[in-house]
This record gives C-alpha cells, sequence and structure tokens, in this order.
C-alpha cells in the first residue's frame, strides 16, 4: 500500500520544485527586460547625440554650455562663473572666454585704462551673444563703431548666462572692479529679477542627451502656462514685495554707490522680450525700470521702441532659440551708440 505521508512529501517537493522554475524563469524575464532596456536606452542616446551633431538642440546646447563652460561659484550670490581661457562650440558658433571669465579678447589694466572710455556690458546670455559669433555681439559691433569714429573707447563683455541683477552685479564687484572701467552698462532683460535656484540634477540629467530631453518635457506644460499667463508672471516678479525684485533693487544701489565712489558712469539699458512684441504686454516693467533708473540715478534707454518697429521674426536666433540674432544685435549696438553720442 502506499504511505500517504510520501505522498504528501512528493506533492510539497512537486510545489517547491514549481515554484523555484517559476523564480528562475521571472528572474531571467526581469534580467532580459533590463538588458533590453539599458540597450534601448544606449541606443536612444546614441541617436540623440548623433541627431544633435547635425542639427542642434537649443536645451542640449545650452546644457552643453552650463557642463564645459561654467564652473560653480562659492559665493551663492555669484552662482557661477565662466571658466577662463576655454572655448567651446555652441549652436553652431565659438563660445570663446577670456583671461578674466568674459566672452571677449584677453584684456589687462594697461588694455583698459590706455582708452579714453572703456565700458563693461553686464547682463545675462543676450549680452554674452548667446547664438551669435563673436563678431557680431553688440559689444563687438560697438568697438567697430567707435574705431570708424576715431574713438577711443573700448567695450567689454561682460554677459553670463543664466544669470540676475543680483548675480551680474557681484560677479563684477568681485572679479571684474579692479580693471577700473570708465563705464558700467547694465543690459536689463525682464527676467533680470527672477529669483534662481539652484536646479537638482540627477545621473541622467548631468551626462545624457535624453535626461535633459525627458527634463525638457517634463517642465514643457509648466513652460506653456508661463507663457501663456507671461503678463501676471511678470507682474508678480515687479511687485515692490517680491523677494527677487527686493534683492534687484538692492544690487542697483549698491552698484550705484561704488559707480559714484568709484567716479564711474553707470547705465542702464532694458532689452524687451523679443518674442513678445506685438502686442507687448509687458510695459508695465519699462515705467518700473524707467523710474528704478531714475530713482537711483542710472542714465537709462529704453530699446522697445527700436524692435518694435520691425518684424519679430527677423531679429530671432535659430533652433527654437529666444535670444536675438545678427539683425538684433545690430539693432541693439545702433541705439546704445547713438545714446552714447548724443
Amino acid at each position: 500500500m502506499d504511505d500517504p505521508q510520501s505522498h504528501k512529501i512528493n506533492e510539497k517537493t512537486i510545489l517547491i520544485l514549481f515554484k523555484m522554475f517559476n523564480l528562475k524563469n521571472s528572474i531571467i524575464k526581469l534580467f532580459f527586460i533590463l538588458i533590453s532596456s539599458i540597450l534601448g536606452i544606449i541606443m536612444c542616446e546614441v541617436a540623440l547625440r548623433v541627431k544633435h551633431n547635425f542639427y542642434y538642440n537649443y536645451d542640449i546646447e545650452m546644457w552643453k554650455y552650463a557642463k564645459q563652460l561654467k564652473q560653480k561659484n562659492v559665493n551663492s550670490k555669484i552662482g557661477h562663473t565662466h571658466i577662463k581661457n576655454k572655448s567651446k562650440i555652441l549652436q553652431g558658433v565659438e563660445v570663446k572666454i577670456n583671461n578674466y571669465g568674459q566672452r571677449d579678447i584677453d584684456i589687462t589694466k594697461n588694455t583698459i585704462q590706455k582708452h579714453d572710455r572703456s565700458f563693461l556690458i553686464l547682463g545675462s546670455s543676450i549680452a554674452l551673444g548667446w547664438g551669435v559669433k563673436q563678431e557680431n555681439t553688440f559689444s563687438n559691433l560697438l568697438n567697430k563703431m567707435s574705431k570708424q569714429s576715431k574713438k577711443n573707447w573700448i567695450f567689454v563683455n561682460g554677459g553670463v548666462g543664466n544669470y540676475n541683477t543680483e548675480r551680474y552685479v557681484n560677479n563684477y564687484l568681485k572679479n571684474w572692479a579692479e580693471l577700473n572701467f570708465t563705464d558700467i552698462i547694465v543690459h536689463f532683460f525682464v527676467n533680470d529679477t527672477e529669483l534662481i535656484k539652484e536646479s537638482k540634477t540627477n545621473f541622467f540629467t548631468r551626462n545624457t542627451h535624453i535626461g535633459v530631453i525627458s527634463w525638457k518635457l517634463f517642465n514643457s506644460y509648466k513652460s506653456s502656462f508661463k507663457k501663456d499667463n507671461l503678463k501676471n508672471y511678470y507682474e508678480e516678479k515687479y511687485q515692490d514685495n517680491y523677494e527677487g525684485y527686493k534683492k534687484t533693487v538692492i544690487e542697483l544701489k549698491k552698484l550705484k554707490q561704488h559707480c559714484k565712489e568709484n567716479n564711474i558712469n553707470c547705465h542702464i539699458v532694458l532689452m524687451p522680450d523679443i518674442h513678445q512684441l506685438k502686442p507687448y504686454k509687458l510695459n508695465f516693467i519699462n515705467k518700473k525700470i524707467s523710474s528704478l533708473s531714475k530713482n537711483l540715478d542710472f542714465s537709462f534707454l529704453d530699446l522697445f521702441t527700436t524692435f518694435s518697429n520691425v518684424e519679430e521674426n527677423k531679429v530671432w536666433n535659430k533652433y527654437q532659440d529666444p535670444h536675438p540674432n545678427n539683425i538684433g544685435h545690430n539693432l541693439i549696438a545702433n541705439e546704445i551708440y547713438m545714446y552714447l553720442t548724443k
């Protein structure tokens, strides 16, 4: 007769073996899914890198700029600075950084002091000349105009991408004040009152095109919402009690005091948002900064009229880039030069 206990043991053994077999199959499946996913990510990354090598992507080029031409600064009011004496091809043009961390030729104190007037242009990526060759940036065009008019003037490009008023004022005071310029031109853009927070990154956003593109897609709804509510968005940024605006006022006061103590001429040149000109909903910024300039005793130039008289798309850069092109920089240079030679 069969032993019932033996049958139970055999059933348990079979059940254990069956579970082990299923577990093994599941592990094998998970392994193949993992390998397939990794291979898929690698293939997508390679494809994106090949594509972006031939067709520039604005976000990827800005990512390269941040990785290869910027370095973190210990001063939180500065955030980051350019890496000195380094260059990189970005969005099809060379961005070459000089010995002082500026997108310009190498300079010394003697270079500055041998000129009758020396202008340092402070600002963000528009002043930098993003997407435009160095020779076509408005700072360099101003040098050409001065030379043609036989003026012993020099203009130095102090624009740094992803800067606001707090950052470019403090970078100047810490790193460039020693050059003793006769004039400081603040190229003020509408988003200069924004608070810039250090973005949290991970391995993928730091090192892969997939990570950058995915991050951009993830934030696209937020960006779209901001664009649709542009006026409301910036009205908040220019409220007297908004922290970013309060910092802007403090930093401009500090800059003005420095200029007064060192006999430096201070100017504010207001740059409009050239992708939202018709109709332009940000005129309240022009009035606010004009009034602030007057109160702080900065001379003031508003570029809005200049850009409102041209077709928007004629001054836009390529590759979904919100910055001005060669034509835009030429307009800026002409207006500033006429303003300075009045």
